[in-house]
């Protein structure tokens, strides 16, 4: 099957994205950049068209991703076909390197490892001593607070230390789920959401957060989720759970949590745990929080920037093309700069999600 069809067969988005470079003809890049998988061939075909170089963000790994066995197969192929022939991947955990190396039966030119740190600014120092009120202090955040995340695990067990353990969520409430897990529970509080800067500010009012994906598909498996790295930035405890990529990440960093079976039986025992060096996990705080401030996105931006792929060239400026939908689907596009580069992204994603 022809890459463009197959392609299709992943997202139809693709062939309207080909069709988008095709128009392009007045437009020069030097570098085209694609993030999800329906960008993918059209990277591949848009450096060919431009004669510039391909580059892909990977921050999942999309063929372990969903129900649907022909799309996932589909994406297998077609990253295993075109991944190895870009001139710079970028994987947003180690288990996902790996993975694709299996994958393909081989590693591409130019693949790193490039986490998702965040600003080291979003992140004041933390106090010791915050917590007034002798309780331990749990929080968890996503977009929504529903059902699969975890929670279902862990929030039943919390009712036996409702005088010592307090569990803030921060998020859209769904109402079914609210009804059956967090009314009755006073011990659990509740924030809307919040602006990315204003989420991290608010870590310094907690002890332990808590990443607790059940491990729902591959991916789950393999990818770090961007709360564990806020509360790794942060200086908080991690309670995790234990997929590969968390025991993995926690193995790097010890000292910053420990990773959990979500099995009922497991989670008792975790909390006990967690109130038995509760003292020595507050006081932590800073020596956690210093340890994590040698990474942050200013930081791994200059190791891209750095990178040799891209430092060979000898120009001021550097544009790069990231064609990850049309404009007219997904919003007005951004420009992101750092010190020497600019790069130019024309969106993500339909805007109802699709």
């Amino acid at each position: 099957m022809p890459l463009s069809l197959q392609s299709k067969g992943v997202s139809r988005r693709s062939g309207l994205l080909v069709k988008q470079i095709k128009k392009l003809k007045q437009q020069q890049y030097n570098w085209v950049i694609g993030h999800n998988p329906g960008a993918l061939y059209p990277v591949y075909f848009g450096a060919k068209h431009f004669n510039a170089q391909a580059a892909f963000d990977v921050e999942d790994y999309h063929p372990g991703e969903g129900n649907n066995p022909g799309e996932q197969r589909l994406t297998k192929l077609l990253m295993n076909e075109l991944l190895p022939k870009l001139d710079y991947v970028s994987f947003a955990s180690p288990l996902m390197k790996k993975k694709h190396i299996e994958d393909c039966g081989k590693e591409g030119k130019n693949w790193t490892v490039v986490l998702n740190f965040f600003a080291a600014d979003d992140f004041k120092k933390l106090p010791t001593g915050t917590n007034n009120n002798d309780l331990l202090k749990l929080v968890w955040f996503s977009q929504n607070i529903n059902y699969k995340r975890g929670l279902e695990q862990v929030i039943p067990a919390l009712d036996a230390y409702k005088d010592k353990i307090e569990l803030t969520l921060i998020g859209n409430m769904k109402e079914e789920f609210y009804k059956e897990y967090v009314a009755p529970r006073p011990h659990i509080k509740i924030i809307p959401p919040q602006e990315q800067k204003a989420l991290h500010h608010l870590m310094g009012n907690f002890d332990i957060g808590l990443a607790i994906e059940p491990g729902k598909d591959k991916n789950n498996f393999i990818a770090l989720a961007n709360k564990l790295i806020t509360y790794f930035q942060s200086g908080l405890y991690i309670l995790a759970s234990d997929t590969p990529a968390h025991i993995d990440f926690l193995k790097t960093f010890p000292q910053h949590g420990m990773a959990v079976n979500l099995e009922k039986e497991n989670v008792p025992s975790a909390l006990n745990k967690l109130l038995l060096s509760a003292k020595e996990i507050q006081e932590n705080k800073n020596t956690r929080m210093a340890a994590s401030a040698a990474y942050s996105w200013e930081k791994n931006r200059k190791n891209c920037c750095n990178y040799g792929t891209i430092q060979a060239h000898k120009k001021n400026y550097y544009y790069f093309a990231a064609f990850s939908a049309i404009k007219s689907y997904c919003g007005t596009p951004g420009t992101l700069f750092c010190p020497a580069f600019a790069f130019l992204w024309l969106g993500a994603y339909y805007s109802n999600g699709a």
